[in-house]
């Protein structure tokens, strides 16, 4: 009996199923990947740690002293946190890429991928982060060549493949490599492997003296103390150095699709709500439609249970099929998406089936679809048979006449729109929650697309403690003046940058002559530095050491130390938000002379054209005095940087997946509206209604519900979209977002999402074309 009621009832409700299953479809496909994606690469990075036996910790040194190098060993063989280490056998070279598409005599540092390449001998690696190689070139060639995958993305830009060619000219000379494959490791991503033979020809002169530690720490110990530890140490020795841990190469290669997870699954929880929404209306209009129905049920012998359950599986067996239709589809496209999202992870992942994702996205789609409609169909154990087949639970409506025609002006399609607005309150709910919802989503891919996608200077502005325009390196000391007379600029200033202990923490140091004359500086709270005793600091360090502004704190060199009065907070992802702003007579204390060839510049409107002019005037000028320039404006615009061009995805799809959501609940909607009201749709056009004028009716009667959802949504998510950002990019060191957040963008979803609903309504009301008087009449 239970199959045959299931039967009917998806005969019944076939059209509203196949909306519903769409929903679904699009709900558990974002909700599992975003889970996938945040699982798989995550679990990916740690086994790829054990597989390679990655290091806790790398450092790269600069000394010409062979007694000091052996010093330093030493030093790091002493400290009882260290298991092991190995000097990773390094040449570093002056090398420039040639090739058609470079221009050798380009001083834009996003052209420029020449430099000091580090070189290592293939075969001759040791047992810490051994690399492990990958898409491998089938033919043995002459001179191979062997780059990270990283690199290859991050230098090249994906340029290279297997079996291509790549002429390095180093130390003046040409010599012409073929890519035979490319290789990961976790930390040693910035080497170029070579042939024994080829290398020790190349190393013959101008070698650079950088040497390269791996290191693994005892299982248990602190990696961060560690690394300020021996960061510090150096500092103390004047040994020109820098360190890596492993929880910032965790951040490099995860952190990117951590946060298109987040973007996923916030988005797949917003449709998820929106279907529980679905499942609630429509059974309980089907209640309301079919009383006379359940009540013959009754009287023919079905149990309440048996009712009741034929409708909950008619959703938990729609709502299952629409799960593992999105499986399907989730790993038929992720062999493809994987591929892609190697630009951002710089990993491959293995993506096997990932139990876990599948069975929380199960669990949350089926789980909260039955619950929804059990709730849903609590009513039908009080319907009484009899009572049922009198035409329903209430026989006698007793609602207040809202505008009624005789005696309310106004047009006459209006005022019946108005009074179907009004009727029906469970309707008008369902509306409002899921525009709000679609509001949301909608105003989060507004500020996203303002901030990021369309001005990616606001993104730079965040996260940088002091964004400039166009940045320039001199070989002049402190040539300001001269750039600051240039057409279009409208601010310069220089910073120096050095590295001093904060209570065992190495931080970064950003020296300016004045920091009150620097109109980027990214404050949160208190003022900036005047006098030389006085510092700003990065938030995050404030938040790890729990300082106030007013304290003092005490800053140490290999030098010297000197106490400063902290009169201010800053943020921004320098050093992950441990930084210290000074101005230039405070550095003196620490025994630190600046060097003031590192200018910052600001153009009019930040305006692309206008930095590009800048930066022509500044080469005229200054010709080989100009070492490199960074134009920001430009290269953002342009959409170099792959962050920019992930936020414009995410904006799209989210567009795009919120008309979906739009279309297919209001297709639900409109079907369901319409069938229970044929009789009185058919009336009215017997009374000489159009098909037009009662589409519009029907239109305009969701409106007030669709406006005022949407504006909720839009303006809570324009108000919160900067928490959300906070939230996101906390790892990088920002405390808390400031991009624009404007009045605008919540009026633009509110409008656009105004009209569109409407066009959609009106599409989809074409089935009232089809009825007629004469359709219902009945014998």
């Amino acid at each position: 009996m239970l199959g045959k009621l299931l039967k009917a009832n998806f005969r019944k409700d076939m059209s509203h199923m196949i909306s519903f299953l769409l929903i679904v479809i699009l709900s558990s496909t974002l909700m599992q990947l975003g889970l996938m994606l945040i699982i798989g690469y995550n679990s990916q990075f740690e086994r790829k740690v054990k597989e390679l036996n990655s290091p806790d910790l790398r450092v790269l040194m600069l000394t010409f002293d062979e007694e000091e190098r052996a010093s330093i060993l030493d030093y790091i063989t002493s400290l009882p946190e260290v298991d092991y280490y190995e000097l990773v056998p390094t040449v570093t070279l002056k090398t420039e890429v040639v090739s058609d598409d470079i221009d050798p005599d380009s001083k834009n540092a996003m052209d420029n991928v020449s430099g000091a390449y580090y070189f290592s001998p293939y075969g001759e690696w040791g047992e810490i982060d051994t690399p492990q190689f990958v898409d491998l070139y089938d033919k043995q060639v002459d001179e191979p060549i062997y780059m990270s995958r990283l690199y290859n993305q991050e230098i090249f830009k994906g340029a290279y493949k297997p079996g291509d060619e790549i002429t390095l000219k180093i130390n003046d000379r040409e010599r012409v490599f073929t890519i035979a494959g490319f290789y990961e490791s976790i930390s040693l991503y910035d080497l170029f492997f070579v042939d024994p033979v080829t290398l020790a020809e190349l190393n013959s002169e101008n070698v650079y003296p950088i040497d390269q530690i791996v290191i693994k720490l005892v299982d248990g110990v602190d990696v961060t103390e560690e690394y300020n530890k021996i960061c510090n140490e150096f500092d103390m020795r004047n040994i020109a150095s820098g360190a890596i841990s492993i929880n910032e190469f965790k951040l490099l290669y995860t952190q990117m699709i951590n946060i298109i997870s987040v973007f996923l699954c916030a988005f797949s929880i917003i449709i998820t709500l929106v279907v529980l929404i679905v499942i609630f209306f429509r059974i309980t209009n089907s209640i309301e439609q079919n009383i006379t129905n359940i009540g013959a049920l009754k009287a023919l012998g079905y149990t309440t249970h048996q009712i009741r359950t034929a409708h909950i599986l008619e959703f938990v067996i729609t709502a299952g099929i629409g799960f593992l239709v999105s499986t399907g589809i989730i790993y038929s496209v992720i062999g493809p998406l994987e591929i892609a999202l190697r630009t951002v992870a710089y990993i491959s992942w293995d993506h096997p089936f990932d139990i876990v994702s599948f069975i929380v996205t199960g669990l949350v789609i089926i789980g909260s679809s039955f619950l929804v409609a059990l709730k849903s169909t609590s009513s039908i154990k009080s319907l009484d048979p009899v009572q049922a087949l009198r035409f329903g639970l209430k026989s006698h409506s007793f609602k207040r006449n809202v505008f009624p025609l005789e005696s309310s002006g106004g047009p006459l399609v209006w005022l019946m729109a108005l009074k179907s607005s009004f009727a029906s309150k469970k309707q008008n709910i369902l509306v409002m929650v899921v525009m709000c919802s679609i509001g949301l989503s909608l105003a989060v891919a507004v500020f996203v697309g303002y901030n990021i996608g369309l001005k990616p200077m606001n993104l730079q502005k965040l996260l940088s403690d002091n964004a400039c325009d166009v940045m320039v390196s001199l070989r002049d000391d402190n040539p300001i003046y001269e750039v600051s007379d240039l057409p279009y600029v409208t601010d310069v200033w220089w910073t120096d940058q050095f590295t001093a202990a904060y209570e065992g923490t190495n931080i970064y140091i950003d020296v300016s002559e004045d920091w009150n004359n620097v109109p980027e500086v990214n404050m949160l709270e208190g003022r900036l530095p005047k006098y030389d005793d006085e510092v700003v600091i990065g938030k995050k360090l404030a938040e790890a050491r729990g300082v106030m502004i007013g304290d003092m704190i005490v800053l140490q060199t290999s030098e010297k130390s000197y106490e400063y009065t902290v009169t201010g907070f800053a943020q921004g992802t320098e050093n992950y938000g441990l930084f210290v702003l000074m101005n230039e007579e405070s550095a003196f204390h620490l025994g630190h002379t600046c060097y003031k060839n590192s200018l910052y510049i600001n153009v009019e409107d930040s305006d692309p054209a206008k930095a590009a002019k800048v930066v022509e005037s500044i080469e005229s000028t200054f010709g080989d005095r100009v070492y490199s320039y960074l134009d920001y404006c430009t290269a953002l615009a342009n959409g170099e940087d792959s962050t920019i061009t992930l936020a414009r995805v995410i904006c799209i799809i989210l567009i795009i997946v919120s008309l979906a959501v739009i279309w297919l609940t209001m297709m639900l909607l409109i079907k369901t509206i319409i069938i229970k009201s044929q009789k009185e749709l058919g009336i009215k056009k017997a009374l000489g209604f159009t098909s037009e004028q009662l589409r519009t009716e029907l239109s305009l009667s969701l409106m007030p519900s669709i406006i005022f959802g949407i504006s909720v949504g839009a303006i809570v998510g324009v108000l919160n979209a900067n928490t959300f950002m906070t939230i996101l990019l906390s790892a990088y060191g920002v405390s808390k977002s400031n991009m624009a957040d404007d009045p605008w963008m919540f009026i633009s979803v509110i409008i656009v999402g105004a009209i569109v609903s409407y066009i959609m309504v009106y599409a989809l009301s074409r089935r009232i074309k089809k009825i007629s008087a004469y359709s219902l009449i009945t014998e």
